[in-house]
């Protein structure tokens, strides 16, 4: 089979190529899916650099990818009791755990102690075939998941959980970092009711995608602000249109300017959902004593999504209507063009790149056929 390997701990072409490797085959309860469509995440991204915050987590030669949907292509020796048939077309969870530890017996997997991430850990999607374990497959209905959006439900799970985690109809939401989860949380706070959304980047291409997904949404109370030089007007300026500060702030971006900027604009007693990694290990905060402790702020880490309630709230949310496919500005026929796909996605002139492994045209006559 085609796969996308990072062959040698190198940055860019030099270490991730485009080959054929050995088809994989499913152990005892495992299923071989068939890869429809596959996305480029910010983790891929690390990899194909070969960043320092991922070369402890990656042994090439190694598979990476693991946003994607596909078929039912073999289910293996112990998985009958999936209900899983060939043809069916699934996602999966590609964090596996462990079910034993302390995390996983309180209902907490998403930060089980052994996780174990395929595409990383383990062989991912970039592939045409990749095998997972039985219980981490996700049935999709065609009617609400287009290939466009299966090929992202792990980046679209992450954002799921970032708004789970609290109420958001008629509160005032920020949004700080416009990158590819941040336009998807921005749907979410949309289409959940919120009053006012507020859009904070360091990018004026960034700002601009959100003004003109909310003229196409007909969403006439989005504010969009570029905080390079973040100012104590604008800060003011927020709180003034917030009636006293935001709600609830969705951290995207990592940036401890940005964290900072949130606890500045942020309510007493508001909600802070940080999914953003730092580029180092550690971030100084601002303030501390004002913004956090007296202001009874909530800080809510988030990792991954919870298993499976997070994937049943966005499955739900996509039959609501939740639309997220504008967020795919990128498609390529096959993996041929896989640094093609990555040199948009560096340059920001995609949100979402995704490949069609054996070319869209197939993978739309296998979902017909799974209707």
């Amino acid at each position: 089979m085609k796969a996308v390997v990072k062959s040698s701990p190198e940055d860019g072409v030099a270490g991730t190529e485009v080959r054929d490797c050995p088809s994989p085959r499913p152990g005892s309860g495992e299923v071989l899916l068939r890869v429809a469509a596959a996305a480029i995440c910010g983790t891929d991204k690390h990899i194909y650099h070969w960043d320092p915050s991922i070369q402890d987590k990656v042994t090439p030669p190694r598979i990476y990818g693991h946003e994607f949907c596909g078929f039912v292509e073999e289910v293996g020796p112990d998985s009958e009791q999936s209900g899983l048939a060939a043809g069916d077309y699934v996602s999966a969870e590609m964090h596996v755990v462990c079910g034993y530890c302390a995390q996983c017996r309180r209902g907490d997997g998403h930060i089980c102690a052994n996780t174990r991430i395929l595409g990383l850990h383990g062989d991912g999607a970039f592939a045409e075939f990749v095998k997972v374990p039985a219980a981490n497959v996700i049935r999709l209905d065609p009617r609400y998941v287009p290939l466009r959006v299966g090929a992202f439900l792990d980046a679209l799970g992450n954002a799921v959980h970032t708004t789970q985690v609290v109420d958001m109809a008629g509160k005032s939401v920020a949004i700080t970092g416009f990158g590819p989860i941040g336009a998807m949380a921005a749907a979410i706070a949309e289409h959940s009711g919120a009053s006012r959304i507020i859009v904070t980047d360091v990018s004026d291409a960034a700002l601009e995608t959100a003004r003109e997904w909310a003229t196409r949404k007909g969403f006439p109370h989005l504010s969009a602000y570029n905080v390079r030089s973040a100012s104590d007007e604008m800060r003011q300026q927020i709180r003034d249109e917030t009636d006293g500060g935001v709600d609830v702030v969705l951290e995207m971006s990592g940036a401890a300017a940005a964290i900072n900027f949130g606890l500045d604009i942020v309510r007493m007693g508001g909600f802070l959902s940080l999914l953003g990694l730092p580029s180092g290990h550690s971030l100084t905060i601002d303030n501390y004593t004002r913004n956090v402790i007296f202001k009874g702020v909530t800080l809510q880490g988030i990792i991954g999504r919870r298993m499976y309630s997070t994937w049943q709230r966005m499955l739900s949310l996509l039959r609501g209507g939740l639309d997220v496919e504008w967020i795919v500005q990128a498609e390529f026929e096959g993996l041929e063009q896989f640094h093609d796909g990555m040199k948009k996605f560096d340059r920001h002139e995609a949100l979402k790149v995704v490949f069609f492994p054996e070319g869209r045209a197939a993978s739309e006559k296998r979902l017909a056929a799974s209707n």
